[in-house]
């Protein structure tokens, strides 16, 4: 007998009602066993139905503006607020290994200074459409204006360089340019450390980049 067999084994009657939440949708199901005076509890189980319903609808409500509060406006990623909130769950859950990938998008105040905010906004989008094509995880967020951090738990470290070799190539063919820092470790002690060796090995790339680019020039 399975463990759910043996609880209603001893069950010698139930009484259950439908709970509707917005738009008359089923979200949910009230029940009651063994019940005393059972016209009286039948009436009582009904009358939850209500509340029960309201309560469900609010929590959806509460959870969708959540959801939204944790949602960069243009690029539709995970903001700031929500990268502070999951580094220490992000810590816990890798197992063997954890790569960080920062990513800068170059020439973002140029392109904003000589074609308006439009042409960056647009730009923005592009890059933050493009990573989420290119990397297979859930933890990618727009932490500034111009900067993307991502962690991929368990990833094979020249997997993640081919991916963002990939990234580059699809990006430059726009038109567009990121510097990109990967940091894959094991058995990380500090996620500040993990995330800053990324991030200097970003600026490298984009002082490279520079060198060969007039800041002036249009991007």
């Amino acid at each position: 007998m399975t463990l759910v067999e043996e609880e209603l084994s001893g069950i010698s009657s139930a009484m259950a009602v439908p709970v509707e939440g917005e738009g008359g949708l089923i979200c949910g199901i009230l029940a009651a066993f063994d019940l005393e005076r059972r016209e009286e509890q039948a009436a009582f189980l009904r009358s939850m139905q209500f509340g029960f319903g309201m309560f469900c609808s609010n929590l959806k409500s509460h959870m969708e503006i959540r959801e939204q509060g944790d949602r960069d406006a243009l690029t539709g990623l995970y903001n700031r607020n929500r990268y502070e909130r999951e580094l220490p769950q992000i810590h816990e859950r890798y197992r063997s290994s954890l790569a960080c990938v920062y990513i800068d998008a170059n020439g973002l105040h140029e392109m904003n200074n000589t074609k308006g905010h439009d042409k960056g906004d647009e730009m923005l989008r592009t890059v933050a459409e493009e990573i989420e094509k290119h990397f297979d995880t859930e933890y990618i967020y727009r932490t500034g204006g111009d900067e993307f951090v991502l962690f991929i738990p368990d990833a094979d470290e020249k997997e993640v360089k081919a991916r963002s070799e990939e990234l580059v190539s699809a990006l430059s063919k726009a038109e567009y340019h990121i510097s990109v820092g990967i940091r894959c470790e094991r058995n990380i002690s500090s996620m500040s450390m993990l995330i800053k060796a990324a991030e200097q090995e970003m600026y490298a790339e984009k002082e490279k980049y520079y060198r060969k680019h007039d800041r002036r020039r249009n991007h």
